[in-house]
């Protein structure tokens, strides 16, 4: 019995070894990863892709390097760390990196680096990158231009770290911050400049009140002509028809005298002809003969048939 249980015993032990060198021998490399395996302390075969990899057990391993980015913060102090404007003003800021790991150089990341020789190196091109940028610009421009000092930092940083195997995914700038003293010359530069833009304003407000007088006097004045305009126009057309009732008239008269002198003329071509009709065929005399005292003479009748 006893060498039973002994031979049962080594059984379960030899069963357990064995299973544990088959889990031991296989490793799942997710799909955010990338695997590289090492033998004994030595780096061995390709960079493994996502999906189970088998390795001998319990003499090699296989060691995954996450291709999620993954960031770190560095402070920028107004002090000695400080970046210099191109005026000659120390600013500090907060510099915020999102880098991951370099899929085709992650041999690279296992034989020649760590995680803290790769942040040092990417601290200290940062720092780099960030003055070389922010001296371009002067302290009052930083704002206005963040969008491309951040796009500026981020090639320059690139370019520094093309020799590691990590790549730059994002980078943002925040919290610009400089000296109390700058911070007073600006405080009294903004009083400055909000008392010359209300200077600027009020200025601006009589002339527009000077523009809306001239305005004003320009529309009555307008208006007063358009007004003497229509009086001399009404007046003119009153003219005009007291002219054609005057000229009506006066053809009016006219055609009256015209009738007047023609039934004259029939009048006295009436008289005519009622003398034609009553005369005897004497020859009347140009004049009539007067006697002293002033009496008609009266003329003889010429005898009929001499």
């Amino acid at each position: 019995m006893k060498k039973i249980a002994t031979k049962s015993l080594i059984t379960l032990i030899m069963l357990a070894v064995l299973a544990g060198a088959a889990y031991e021998s296989f490793s799942v490399v997710e799909p955010n990863e990338r695997g590289v395996q090492v033998m004994l302390g030595e780096v061995t075969g390709n960079v493994l892709e996502p999906g189970i990899h088998f390795h001998p057990p319990f003499v090699s391993i296989i060691k995954k390097y996450s291709i999620v980015p993954k960031g770190m913060n560095v402070t920028f102090s107004v002090g000695k760390d400080g970046a210099i404007t191109k005026d000659m003003q120390t600013v500090g800021s907060q510099v915020t990196v999102f880098y991951r790991y370099d899929g085709a150089k992650i041999m690279d990341a296992v034989k020649k680096y760590n995680e803290n020789i790769l942040e040092n190196a990417i601290t200290r091109s940062l720092v780099a990158s960030v003055k070389e940028s922010v001296g371009k610009y002067s302290i009052y421009e930083l704002v206005e231009n963040q969008d491309k000092i951040t796009s500026d930092v981020t090639t320059a940083l690139n370019t520094k770290l093309a020799e590691y195997p990590i790549e730059v995914t994002q980078l943002t700038i925040s919290n610009w911050d400089w000296s109390e003293d700058f911070d007073k010359n600006i405080k009294e530069t903004m009083n400055r400049t909000q008392q010359v833009r209300q200077a600027e304003q009020d200025l601006k407000l009589a002339e527009t009140n000077a523009q809306k007088q001239v305005a004003e006097a320009e529309a009555q004045k307008k208006a007063a002509e358009q007004m003497a305009e229509a009086e001399l126009i009404k007046a003119q057309k009153a003219a005009a028809a007291k002219q054609v009732e005057a000229d009506a008239l006066a053809y009016y008269n006219a055609k009256v005298a015209q009738n007047y002198q023609v039934e004259i003329k029939l009048k006295e071509l009436e008289i005519e002809l009622e003398k034609a009709k009553k005369w005897d065929g004497r020859q009347v005399p140009e004049y009539v003969p007067l006697t002293a005292a002033g009496g008609i003479v009266t003329l003889p009748e010429a005898k009929k048939g001499n």
